[in-house]
This record gives structure tokens, sequence and C-alpha cells, in this order.
């Protein structure tokens, strides 16, 4: 081991000593403080000496052995030196946690720091939150807009020699002058107060009263006894933060509790861990309650389910749970409401980088809708969500999502959180989500989410369901018996022998409207006269459809009565106006259109809201958008709304998309050959300013028609079949003319192609495509950034185009190229040097020939491939021994390659061997 104040005396090389250090001891341990960073950044002083030899090695080692023995230990601050950014640290900033870190070194030191891998999904197991609280001049500046830090934050933190002091001590005006005194977790409070008192007397501060603020309450009189105790008298007050910004901070018009409908009949699901444990939690609902009521809480608690799981239904009573102004107040943010936004002027729709973002946006939207809601300003949101009295509900993250592709940054969305989290760990958020756009990618950067699954009805939950919901009806068992009867065949063809709650309702709600006299639910596909999956959904949907045609008598045929829900649902949201619904039924029924709409009102998949509508279950709309585009395809349509609707989901990654996809995984030869026709349509309305233009409803639609044909094709990641299914659908084995891709999707084997006036958003797989004679010409690119582009990328000839964040990629991955190009010739130097020695060629054994462990390609195979192509040849074979030589017509080359550094082609074909 070597350490300076055992090893160093005056009479040495300090320098020398240095370069020792570095590079003779098999581990380098550097402790890390924002100087130490600021020094070893700007190579100033010895540190900048250290900093250069040990950049040297850390690089040396990362890219032959795939990592350095150099270990980052964080004392203070949040930075590693640049040339260390990538890696892991040790965290020994927090004294109470030293023996935890300390045994997380002597783990990494004995090369012991890694655990086994998991047989199952990876665990995401959180680490222990590490709360800094900065937000400090946010509390205040919300009452006191004159205020200052009385002491150096330096002055105020200690933590040598086991002293654990930080304390912030703030004066403010208002005009009276009064001081606050912001203790931090994990010190010790005598030798804090004592280094208060001292800094007070040598700065003369002035105090005629001390407002305490703290995390927790401490004991009562204590910390006054210590002030008296060291000649500090004045008057205290002591608060907790979470109290004294809930009492003085928030205004009380925001403490208004909401009105918040609440299901009946709600019957607790159990949750799971998500993890590869997969623990149950037992029922949600009084899960999440004891959860939420704890002192510390983990960045939010994201619960992931299918539609009709009964996401909604937990949000609403968990969101309920909080109307106490006393105590706290929820938020309860619905992407339902949300996915009005758009048809809501004025709001604005710019960047969603952060929590308060969507705050914000929701905010808008609700008070566009003449909602009364006081909306609370970003430093009050925070604050109050800072101290867990602000419980956040977020319900349906991935539609949020989806309405918003291009403006919400998932990745600072939960950055945001994790920073306001850190201030006390006390934020109180829940999110649910209906498909996973949670991956264990973002989990581990995100380390402190909790996330859960949240499972449908087994069948003790249906009945106890059905009990409790028919038990105030007549023959109340015998409408349990019927839906039971009709629940169990879906209950047993479950692998987990669960039901979504949507169904038991729709069930429920059939087996509510049969006659006193006998109960009766019809569930078949008898007499279905249109193009649908036929799967759980259609079963259910037509059923009502012709359960309701039958009831009441309606005089047009099932088919109109669906095609009016395709309608309307392909114009509208979620929502829409009964006048809007009205319009739609008067086309189908004529005189007795009047007659035609009161039927239409009561069915059962509607629920009426005085002038608006909208369907009972939030998949219902996507369902009946999937039929309309099916129907719109297989007729091979080209109207405005058929187009729009496409344009609409676009990145298709919603069940719009998923559900028109199954039809067509059966039915691919007829996709391809509608998609053609209808793409041709659109392409002879196109012309090349469209390309640039904010308008791009077109390309949208075709990039819909492109992903739906690559999903149901099965592409499975093959370059060669995504590209071979365009060239059919373009019509074009070199050219590609108006293709739209949005959203992500396979790389393409671009050899030898022409794209020309197409427009790539959020394809971020574009450059991982495989690029030779490729040129790009009047193209529009938008997000479609990848950090690890493809080998032959710089091969794309790119013209005229809108390159928006791809012009990093072209720039990072020239200068890569460069890098990499320089490594194979390096390598491939070593390789041919093994037959070349004192000045002449000479013969060599396979086991002494020098293979790459840096360029993977320059191994046996490689080897193989030279002998084959009588670049080398075998000089003797010796019993069991072969030995080999450069071939004649090879030398000259290879000579000039090693002595000169010349590369002819001779020498650029094995490089092109290496590289491919």
């Amino acid at each position: 081991m070597t350490f300076d104040q055992y090893d160093l005396d005056s009479f040495e090389d300090k320098n020398y000593f240095m370069e020792k250090g570095v590079f003779g001891n098999d581990i380098i341990i550097i402790l890390v403080t924002p100087q130490y960073v600021n020094k070893a950044n700007e190579r100033l002083g010895g540190v900048g000496i250290e900093t250069k030899m040990s950049s040297a090695r850390h690089w040396e080692e990362s890219l032959s052995q795939g990592g350095s023995n150099i270990i980052p230990v964080l004392c203070v601050g949040d930075n590693l030196p640049n040339y260390l950014k990538e890696k892991f640290y040790i965290d020994f900033r927090d004294e109470s946690k030293y023996e935890t870190s300390f045994t997380d070194l002597i783990n990494h030191i004995n090369g012991n720091s890694k655990v086994a891998r998991p047989s199952k999904k990876r665990s995401i197991t959180q680490k222990p939150i590490h709360k800094d609280l900065t937000k400090i001049d946010d509390f205040l500046k919300i009452n006191h807009k004159k205020r200052n830090l009385v002491f150096d934050r330096n002055e105020t933190t200690d933590f040598s020699a086991g002293n654990r002091i930080k304390f912030e001590l703030w004066e403010t005006k208002s005009p009276a002058v009064n001081h606050y005194l912001f203790l931090f977790d994990n010190i010790v409070i005598k030798p804090t107060i004592e280094k208060l008192c001292k800094l007070i007397k040598d700065n003369k501060v002035n105090i005629s009263r001390l407002t305490i603020l703290r995390s927790k309450k401490g004991e009562k009189g204590y910390i006054g006894k210590i002030l008296a105790e060291n000649n500090c008298s004045f008057p205290i007050d002591e608060i907790t933060f979470s109290d004294y910004i809930w009492d003085y901070c928030i205004e009380e018009d925001a403490k208004v509790p909401s009105r918040i409908y609440k299901q009946k009949f709600f019957i607790d699901q159990p949750l799971l861990t998500l993890d590869e444990e997969s623990i149950s939690k037992g029922p949600a609902f009084e899960f999440l309650k004891k959860e939420l009521s704890k002192d510390i809480q983990p960045s939010a608690k994201v619960i992931i389910a299918p539609g009709g799981t009964g996401k909604t239904t937990l949000c609403q009573y968990i969101a309920s749970e909080y109307q106490n102004p006393e105590n706290a107040i929820s938020v309860f943010i619905q992407s339902e409401e949300l996915r009005e936004s758009a048809q809501v002027d004025g709001v604005d729709k710019s960047k969603i980088e952060s929590v308060y973002d969507l705050y914000e946006l929701y905010s808008q939207v609700i008070s566009a809708q003449g909602g009364d809601q006081l909306t609370y300003d970003k430093a009050t949101f925070e604050v109050a969500l800072i101290t867990g009295r602000l419980v956040l509900v977020i319900d349906g993250m991935d539609e949020i999502i989806s309405l918003f592709p291009e403006t919400l940054d998932l990745d600072a969305f939960f950055e945001s959180i994790e920073d306001l989290n850190r201030q006390l760990a006390s934020c109180k958020i829940v999110i649910t989500s209906r498909n996973d756009v949670f991956d264990f990618e973002l989990m581990e950067k995100y380390e402190h989410l909790d996330k859960y699954q949240l499972l449908g009805f087994d069948e003790s939950a249906c009945e106890s369901y059905l009990s409790r919901r028919f038990r105030n009806l007549p023959q109340s068992e015998a409408l349990k018996q019927k839906v039971l009867s009709n629940i169990s065949p879906l209950l047993k063809s479950d692998e987990k022998q669960r039901i979504l709650p949507f169904v038991v309702d729709l069930l429920s709600s059939l087996a509510e409207d049969s006659s006193d006299e006998e109960v009766n639910i019809e569930l078949s596909f008898d007499g279905k006269n249109y193009e649908s999956n036929e799967d759980i959904t259609d079963y259910l949907v037509y059923s009502v459809l012709r359960r309701e045609w039958q009831r009441q008598k309606i005089e047009i045929p099932v088919e109109d009565v669906l095609e009016i829900f395709l309608e309307i649902s392909s114009t509208h949201k979620d929502h829409f106006l009964k006048s809007d619904f009205e319009d739609v039924v008067s086309i189908f029924g004529g005189d007795n259109s009047d007659e035609l709409f009161t039927k239409m009102l009561r069915n059962p998949l509607l629920v009426i809201d005085r002038d608006l509508c909208r369907f009972k279950y939030d998949f219902i709309a996507d369902y009946f958008k999937s039929l309309y585009i099916i129907n719109s395809i297989n007729t091979k349509s080209s109207n405005d709304d058929f187009i729009k609707l496409l344009a609409k989901n676009a990145y298709g990654e919603n069940e719009v998309m998923y559900g028109t996809a199954k039809y067509y995984s059966e039915r691919q030869e007829y996709l391809l050959e509608s998609t053609k026709a209808i793409i041709s349509n659109l392409k002879s309305e196109i012309s090349p300013l469209d390309v640039m233009s904010n308008n791009d409803s077109k390309y949208r639609a075709i990039a819909f028609l492109v992903k739906l044909c690559s999903i149901s094709s099965k592409c499975n990641n093959s370059k060669e079949q995504f590209t071979s299914l365009l060239t059919n659908i373009f019509g074009s084995d070199s050219v590609l003319k108006n293709l739209a891709i949005y959203g992500d999707n396979t790389p393409l084997n671009l050899v030898g192609i022409n794209i020309i006036d197409s427009r790539f958003v959020g394809y971020k797989s574009f450059s991982k495509s495989k690029f030779e004679s490729t040129k790009i010409n009047n193209c529009f690119f938008e997000s479609c950034y990848n950090e690890n582009p493809s080998k032959s990328f710089t091969n794309g000839e790119f013209k005229s185009c809108r390159l928006g964040d791809l012009e990093h990629v072209i720039a990072g991955a020239e200068e890569k190229s460069e890098k990499d190009r320089a490594l194979i010739e390096n390598e491939l130097r070593n390789f041919l040097n093994s037959f070349f020695h004192r000045g002449a060629f000479t013969d060599k054994k396979l086991d002494y020939i020098k293979m790459s462990t840096r360029i993977k390609s320059i191994n046996r195979a490689f080897f193989q491939r030279l002998v084959k192509e009588d670049i080398i040849q075998v000089k003797v074979e010796k019993s069991s021994e072969t030995y080999y030589v450069i071939a004649p017509h090879y030398e000259d080359s290879v000579y000039g390659f090693l002595s000169n550094n010349k590369i002819d082609r001779r020498i650029e074909r094995v490089i092109d061997f290496i590289e491919q």
C-alpha cells in the first residue's frame, strides 16, 4: 500500500512518487470532493499531474479488460472527475452509513462487489435514499421576498472527527427581521448548536426570535437548554418542515377538498412486487395506505396492469383517502381528462420535463373546461410535494406518454421526481400505467421507484363482488350464479385463473337488466356480419350491441349500430358532445333519428354526463378505432377521416395499433395489397415541399401503415426482412420515396438504396441500419439520436436534409470511425508482426501468432480466412506441427504497412475482412 503521509518526504521527487503510485499499485482509491474534482478537470497542481497519469491508466485498462482498477470514493458533493464519470462510486457522504459504505469498499477491493445473477427477472433492489435538502430557499421565498443566508455553508458543515454538524441560518425581512435555523438529518444536536452559538457570537448576529425547522420533532426544551448553556438567550419556536410549509406556505384556498367520484362495489385486488420474487403485498388499497403513512417514501409507487383491471378505481379510492385539509390534500391527474387537451384552445403544450410541467398542463386543461380548482405555482407545488402533505396520483402514464410523444421527456420527468424526493424522502406519488413503459433499464436508473403489478379478480374476488353488487336485488343468488357460469370458462382459460374486473362489471350490467322472470345472458357471435378479431372484447361488445338491438327494438341492423360507434370514435376523443353523437345517429336514422338517438343513449357501453358522452371503459374507444381502421383498409379507403385517424396514431404504441395488427397477422397478403394502394394514393398528393412542413398528416398516415405491416409481418428485427417489406410496399428495390417511420422500428439494409422526400421521427434505430452507396435526399429527421450507430453509418450520404439531432450522431460516428480505424490498423500490425522478425519474414506456428483481445474479429476464424484467400500460406507441416508464412505476393504490401504504415489495395482488402 502506498500513502503519501507514510511514504513521501521532502527528499523525494513527488512527481516520480505519484507516477510509481499510479502505475505500481494494483488498486487506486480516489477520495473525491468538489475541490478535488475542479483540480482534476482543470489539471491544476499535484491533483492535475496525478489525474493525467491516472486517466492514462484508466483508459488503457478499460479498453483492454473492460474496466479499470480505480475506485472513486465520494466524500462530499455529487460529481466525479470527468474521466471517471461512467464509473460507480462508493458513497461515503452519509456518516450514519459509514460501516455499510466501508463494507462496500472492502468488497470492491476484494473483487466481491458483484452479486450472482438471478435466475429469473432482475431484481430491483433499492439502496437507502440519500437525503440532500437543497430547496430551503424555495421554502422561504414563498413568504419572504427578502432573505439571505447568514453564514457560508462551509462554516456550518463539519463532518470531520465525527462531529456530524450541518445547519443553515437564514435571515428574513418583512419588514421585521426574523431568523430561521434549518437542522439537517443525521447530525449530532449538541455540537451543532454549540457551533451555531459560536458563529452568532463571533459575527455579532442579533437574534430576537429563532424558528427552528427539522424533519422530525426533537426532545422538548433540549435545544433551548444548549442555547442557554452557550449564553445565547432568545425565544425559540420548533416546528417540522412539513408543518411549517403546510401551515404557513400553502394558501387555505389550495387546501379545499376535491370531489372525486368513486365507483361503487369496489373490491380491493391483490398487488404483487415486480421483481424476481414477485411477492404478494395483499389488497392493493390497504397496502398502499399503509405504505403512504410511512416517514420514508420511495420516489414513486408505480402500478402496472392491463386495461380494465381497475387501476382507475384504485386511484379514485387513494385520491379520495387524502382529502383532509388539516393533514393532506390529493391531486388526481387522469389521462382521460388530458386527452381533451388537444381540443382546448390556449393550452400550453410545450416540453413536459418535470412533474410540475405535467401538473401545470393538467391544471390548464381543467381550467379551460371550467374547473375552479386553484393552481399551485411551481415553488408551492414542489415544497408541498416534498413534505408529503400533497399526495399526487397519476392515472394512465402510458396514455399521457402517447398523448405527448414529442414533448414529454420521460427521463427528465423521473429525474425531477427523484430530485424532489431526495430533499426529505417524503414525496407521496402513485403512478399507474397500462402497458409497461417502465422497463428495467429505467428502474435501475431511478432506483427509488417501487414497482408493482395489479392483478385481476380470481374466483373468490368475483364472488365477493357479485354478492355485494346483487345483494339488494330480487333473485340476487340467481343473478350471481348466472354471471359466474359465464365467468367460469374465462377464468379457466386464463393462465393465472384471473379475469379483468371490467368483464365482470359488464356481465353484471347485463344480468341486472334481465327480466324478473328469468336471468338470461347470451354471449355468442351468431349473426355477426363484420370483420373483427373475435376475441374477448369482440365477444362482449357484440353481445351488448346485439342485446340492445333486440331489447330496444332498434330498426337499423346491428352492423349500422356498430357503424355509428365507429364513426363517432374515428373523429372524436373518448368524450364527445351529445349533439355531435346525435348528428352521426341522424345519418343512419332518417325520419326516426330522434327515436334512434334516444335508444342509442341507453347503450350500456356509454356513460352520459349532462351534455357529454363517453365510453364506460377506456379501451372501448380504441377498440372501435381499430375496427374502423380494419374496415377502411379492407375497402382501400382514402377518406379524410380515415387518414386523420391513422395520423393520430402514427407512433403505433397503443391498443389501436395492437388490435389492428392482431387482425392482420393472419391476413398479411391482403394487408400488403391494400396498403400499397392506400400509400400510392397518399404519395400522389405529397409534394417535395411537404417534407419540411408542419402539416404532416399524410406522412403520419403512411407511418401508421408501415408500422402496421412491420408488426403484422413479424419482421423479427431483421434488417433484410424489414427492407424487403418496404421495397414491396413502395414498389422499388432501389428507391424509397415518401417513406415515413414515426417511433422506433427495426433498422434497415440500405445498401444501394436512395431515400427521397421522407420523414423519420423518433426512429432511433435509423443510424443502426446498414449503409453502403446510400443516398438520403430532402428528408426530415427529428428525435432520431442514437449513441451507438452502425459501423457503416458514415457511408450514408445526406443531401438537403433537416437532420435535427441526427447531426450529432453523424459527427460522433465520424469521430468514432476514425478511432476504430486507427485501432484496427494497430491490432492488424501486431498480428502481421508475428511473421516478421529481425528485418525478415519468418514462419510461425498458429499458437505463436498474435490474435487481438481488443478487436474481436482478429481471431482464428480471421486467420483461416487469410489462409483461404491465399494471403497466408502453409510453409511446412511436421508431424503434428504446421508452420505458416505470409504469401510471397503479399510480402511487399505487408512490409510497407509494417515499416511505413503504407496501406495499399491488398492491405485495404485485409482490413475489409476485419470490418465485415
